[in-house]
């Protein structure tokens, strides 16, 4: 028995090294992306647009995204480098857009905006951390939030109840995959996008059945504060996540080895 809980222990840690290894790869060719787009740019502001305008225009629009290994999985999210060579919906070409950023030194983080009226609704956008200037871009629709005062506004802003003025700054169109559509840049003239900006967070709580009850969780331990935290783009790789996952239970199966041995 504790022969078999050290080999499958031995194996999961193996595997979590094998998935940070693919991580490492595939981050590699999401920075070659990001500074093939940038490299002209004179300012991290600059480098943001520039990015967004690339992946609104040549990134196609899958919806379901490209599955990660196996759709036992999905939770996890596709893998930045899927989106970027197959599509993907709002919340994958937004994990592209943050990962790209890091990779280039730009900090960013997932925000959701919501829509309170039923059917609820939520859509992904992202805060920009550039020249120590806040940005919400939404590189899925070609818009990015102002402050009606005109400066740029974060999601501290967009909660306390301030209504934004949503600008295009993408030219041509989204493209989507498998199909001739396009779409030019804007939110639709539709009621799914009558966000209420009141209610928006670093994440979408309530798009698997696990998450809310682990939503009531962190929102008691951090005393409302996951509301607004934003998240470290490594938690956008599937890769990273897989590798958390694998390695935990690796160690446990060693410990549980661990304890049948001294029996």
């Amino acid at each position: 028995m504790d022969g078999l809980l050290n080999i499958g222990g031995l194996t999961l840690c193996l595997g979590a090294l094998v998935s940070l290894c693919v991580y490492w790869q595939r981050k590699q060719h999401i920075a070659s992306f990001a500074r093939s787009v940038t490299g002209n740019c004179r300012s991290q502001r600059d480098a943001a647009f520039a990015l967004a305008r690339t992946i609104f225009a040549q990134v196609r629009r899958a919806d379901p995204e490209p599955v990660f290994i196996t759709p036992l999985l999905s939770a996890l999210g596709a893998s930045p480098v899927a989106v970027l060579r197959q599509g993907g919906c709002c919340s994958g070409t937004h994990r592209l857009f943050i990962t790209s950023l890091d990779a280039i030194g730009i900090r960013a983080a997932q925000v959701t905006v919501f829509r309170k009226a039923y059917p609820a609704a939520a859509h992904c956008l992202a805060q920009v951390t550039a020249d120590e200037e806040n940005l919400l871009i939404d590189v899925d629709y070609g818009v990015w939030y102002r402050h009606p005062q005109g400066r740029s506004m974060d999601l501290i802003v967009l909660r306390s109840g301030v209504a934004p003025v949503i600008e295009k700054f993408a030219p041509g169109e989204a493209r989507y995959a498998n199909s001739s559509r396009t779409r030019t840049a804007g939110y639709p003239n539709s009621e799914y996008y009558r966000f209420d900006f009141v209610l928006s967070r670093t994440a979408n709580w309530a798009d698997t059945a696990w998450k809310p009850a682990l939503y009531l969780v962190l929102r008691l331990l951090t005393r409302g504060r996951v509301d607004y935290m934003l998240l470290p783009p490594v938690l956008e790789w599937p890769e990273v996540l897989l590798a958390v996952g694998f390695a935990l239970m690796g160690l446990l199966l060693l410990g549980a080895q661990s304890v049948v041995a001294r029996l």
